[in-house]
């Protein structure tokens, strides 16, 4: 008898530790973790790797790519279920496949996360969600803004303080008068680098982008009036402007040759500062991106996939990559645009970039998210190009746009988040 009692111990021994739950405890788990391959995301997200698989015991595999091949992985996983990615780096440009996320309100309230961000970076737009549930978690921010020559500035008697377009083109004409007969403009903006534009007119026209019936739709008498309202900056601009990429406008206002400049922060703050790379470094400042419309902003989310298998571990993962120290220290190293309130109001610093962190936060604290997807997008600004050109008219323009936009269906994330943001026609 105790033979059997001992053999029957030993079976259900082996039969436990054969188990699957049992193997399961046993294996470290592990995740696949997606970013943009840019030297920013990626590099930040590299950097933390070990740190996080010694404190969590999870394995992290990076998977790195170009921001175009990434959104179609993306795409592709999450409409077949293959599961090949637990974290995922998204914007808008993916919302098509909003509905396969994992809503993440339950780990938000669990761990009390989420206090310290941005408000407006917070609320829907920014930070993706899909049928009224969180899906995004933003990690990076930046709002399109204007930055200004402070000494040429003093030099004209001007300030430089806007709230709408009409008075920033006001301090413009009066720039032109201080500066006839210098090699100075009063302001650039990279006119050819085709898809930016479209940001000053999303700052000049305060209409719906999608209309009643969840088509994209501008109101047109406002959309014409923003349009050659932008055309008019042009005379402002260097000679050549609407050649001009990221690099040869971000040139013109580090040589001080332009007083005011309209586009990313992120694409020229450090630069500017660099007595090596800049010329007007202690002489320049952020100032308001004016209205009636809005800043564009760029906010990357982590999401988790609805096939994930450790969606726990995820959430790990997320935690540890967006938080407000990760958010001021990436953005001292590597210029990622923190999405942190606490990064804007620290007194450290404060001290070295309080000509930069003030502005920028008051552009980011009024920042949308565009309800367009790619085609839509690409639609506005390679017709917009032709405009600038001088080759249609702004209603040829929209005439142009709309017929485009009617081929295409805008996806019902996208029409929840133009609702949520104002952006949809009442």
């Amino acid at each position: 008898m105790k033979r059997i009692y001992v053999f029957t111990a030993l079976c259900l021994i082996v039969s436990l530790l054969l188990s699957p739950g049992m193997a399961l405890a046993q294996e470290p788990k592990e995740i696949v973790a997606t970013y943009m391959q840019a030297g920013t995301y990626d590099k930040a997200a590299e950097e933390l790797v070990p740190a996080f698989e010694k404190a969590t015991g999870i394995k992290v595999e990076l998977i790195v790519a170009p921001w175009d091949v990434l959104n179609q992985n993306h795409i592709t996983d999450l409409t077949t279920g293959t599961g090949a990615y637990d974290v995922m780096s998204g914007e808008f440009w993916i919302a098509t496949v909003f509905e396969h996320m994992l809503p993440l309100d339950d780990y938000v309230k669990r761990d009390n996360y989420g206090g310290d961000f941005i408000e407006r970076i917070w609320s829907p737009g920014p930070s993706n969600f899909y049928d009224g549930k969180r899906i995004g978690v933003p990690y990076s921010a930046d709002a399109y803004g204007i930055w200004y020559n402070t000494e040429i500035f003093e030099q004209c008697q001007l300030k430089a303080e806007w709230e709408t377009w009409d008075d920033y083109i006001a301090v413009l004409d009066k720039l032109q008068t201080c500066l006839k007969g210098k090699d100075i403009a009063p302001m650039v903006h990279y006119f050819g680098q085709i898809e930016q534009p479209a940001a000053i007119f999303l700052g000049m026209y305060d209409g719906y982008l999608v209309d009643k019936n969840g088509n994209y739709a501008l109101d047109r008498e406002k959309a014409i009036a923003a349009l050659n309202k932008m055309q008019s900056l042009l005379k402002y601009n260097p000679e050549g402007v609407l050649g001009f990429d990221f690099n040869a406008g971000n040139a013109v206002f580090l040589a001080g040759k332009a007083a005011t400049m309209v586009g990313w922060p992120s694409f020229i703050r450090a630069n500017a500062d660099d007595p090596a790379q800049s010329q007007v470094v202690g002489k320049w400042a952020m100032a308001k991106f004016p209205g009636p419309g809005f800043p564009m902003v760029s906010a990357w989310n982590l999401f988790i996939s609805k096939y994930s298998k450790n969606p726990d571990a995820a959430w790990e993962w997320i935690k540890f990559y967006a938080n407000p120290e990760n958010g001021k220290k990436f953005m001292l190293k590597y210029g990622i645009g923190s999405p942190f309130k606490s990064t804007y109001e620290d007194p450290e610093l404060l001290k070295t970039l309080a000509h930069f962190l003030p502005g920028q936060l008051e552009n980011l604290s009024r920042v949308k998210s565009l309800p367009w997807t790619f085609a839509a997008f690409e639609a506005f600004f390679r017709n917009e190009g032709d405009f600038h050109q001088g080759k249609i008219t702004a209603e040829e323009m929209l005439d142009r746009v709309q017929a485009e936009w009617n081929e295409i269906k805008v996806p019902e994330a996208l029409i929840q988040l133009a609702d949520a943001q104002g952006l949809m026609e009442k």
